[in-house]
């Protein structure tokens, strides 16, 4: 839960932080350990000094479980038949039932929305990945913080607080006590930062 007294975060933090968030749902396969590390280590310092440890805390337990994740684990948690798919979607609608339903379908009516916002800052989906995907909706998180063009700045308002914000408890607690809920749950704790208006530009 977000204190009142919480102080605001630079804007080139909050941008690392979605970025990094991003990042460390990848393969950690894939991931080298000491720049992985080092990036860590790096935004939890960055955190702490200006004063959210409690996010921080976050990232580092993170850190402390990432390099026991079995590849077993990170697929049939993330990818294949995923226990807790990192779609945001999926959170909140259901998919279709039938072939004839996609287009009508609320879900993919969402991820339309979600297209098109990206589209507006010229973000667009690579690999075929679809928009609600957790990464790639960070990732915009961080890229979108440059804008300051005011109606800009609105459109990203309303596109976390209406497609965002509303599905990731859902998501945290899918997760459970899988590594990644940490990492969803510091995102949490960024955009209420946001939302409060404690953010420095």
């Amino acid at each position: 839960v977000l204190e009142k007294s919480a102080p605001p975060l630079e804007e080139g933090l909050l941008a690392d932080a979605y970025l990094l968030s991003s990042v460390l749902f990848a393969n950690p396969e894939a991931m080298e350990r000491e720049s992985t590390e080092a990036r860590i280590d790096n935004l939890c310092n960055e955190l702490e000094l200006q004063g959210r440890p409690d996010i921080a805390h976050h990232f580092g337990l993170f850190r402390e479980e990432l390099w026991d994740i079995s590849e077993d684990e990170y697929l049939f948690t993330l990818e294949m038949t995923p226990s807790s798919p990192p779609y945001l979607g999926s959170y909140g609608f259901d998919a279709p039932k039938s072939c004839s339903d996609i287009g009508a379908n609320e879900r993919n009516m969402y991820m339309i929305e979600v297209a098109a916002v990206y589209k507006h800052y010229g973000m667009e989906m690579e690999h075929g990945e679809m928009p609600d995907y957790f990464p790639a909706i960070c990732e915009f998180l961080a890229i979108s913080l440059v804008e300051e063009d005011l109606r800009a700045r609105k459109l990203r308002k309303g596109f976390i607080e209406s497609l965002v914000l509303p599905f990731l408890s859902d998501f945290i607690r899918g997760l459970g006590k899988k590594p990644w809920a940490h990492i969803v749950t510091a995102v949490a704790e960024l955009i209420a930062t946001e939302i409060e208006g404690g953010v420095e530009g």
